[in-house]
């Protein structure tokens, strides 16, 4: 790289850390008068009370219509989705792009209703690294992609990662003592007929945070949901994306689910929060 297009390459690398980070982790704790126009409206007893932690994942990031652009809640993402169900009533949402499990615990929990009885949490790329990654193994491609990868796949393989999600889920139990608490995974971003040079090692890494997400969870005391299989023959390079492949013109959306995709995840939450 020469003199000229080093500047050029870190103000661009800059951006792109502002933009594909999951960002500020402000969780403002957005609260849903949900029940409105809802059999058993205004938390009555047909309705459970539901609250929504987690990252850019859980706030809806990818599906648009964002009600602000802090956190990127957006009403196309699944705790919206799940809010429109008849027996549920979302009473918080301060899932925020960003967060990490520590913030779950710093930032979120507190904002988490005592009396909610079903709680959605999905986290644990943050921790990996995920923004790191993208950046460097599908932006802007360069030599500390491998670097970045390992980090997070240490991070899973030490144990480090199951045990921030444990004690995300213990944080939340201690907050609310009779909620249901109900973790995702992640979907596999890539489809096998994807472009990308580092597909195929990011998707076996993302396997293998889930497989350290669900052990956590289930040891915890919580219930996993997969969100692997539902994505499948979906992911960045299949004929029918359910991920937002990278877009200078969506940066902020790129490498997260669209509204089909977060349709997706409420899906396969569903009997779990019954």
């Amino acid at each position: 790289m020469n003199g000229s297009s080093r500047p050029r390459f870190a103000l661009a690398a800059a951006l792109l850390a502002a933009l594909i980070t999951l960002g500020s982790v402000a969780s403002p704790a957005l609260a849903a008068p949900s029940g409105k126009g809802k059999p058993g409206g205004g938390g009555g007893n047909a309705q459970l009370a539901y609250a929504a932690l987690g990252d850019s994942y859980a706030a809806g990031l990818g599906a648009g219509s964002y009600l602000e652009t802090s956190c990127y809640t957006s009403s196309k993402g699944y705790p919206a989705l799940l809010d429109a169900d008849a027996n549920l009533a979302l009473s918080a949402r301060p899932a925020c792009r960003g967060a990490t499990t520590a913030d779950v615990v710093s930032k979120q929990v507190p904002a988490l209703p005592a009396n909610a009885v079903r709680v959605t949490l999905t986290v644990g790329g943050n921790d990996v690294g995920f923004a790191n990654v993208m950046q460097n193994c599908f932006v802007l491609v360069n030599s500390t992609c491998e670097t970045h990868i390992i980090a997070g796949e240490t991070m899973v393989q030490n144990g480090v990662l199951a045990q921030n999600v444990r004690n995300a889920i213990a944080a939340i139990k201690a907050k609310a003592p009779n909620a249901r608490v109900v973790v995702t995974g992640y979907p596999l971003l890539f489809a096998p007929t994807s472009r990308y040079q580092w597909a195929t090692r990011v998707n076996t890494g993302t396997v293998a945070l889930n497989d350290a997400i669900e052990a956590a969870a289930v040891l915890a005391g919580a219930v996993y949901v997969d969100v692997e299989a539902p994505f499948t023959g979906h992911g960045i390079g299949s004929a029918a994306p359910w991920i937002n492949d990278w877009s200078w013109l969506r940066s902020n959306d790129s490498f997260h689910a669209n509204a089909a995709g977060y349709q997706a995840f409420a899906a396969a939450l569903r009997p779990a929060l019954k």
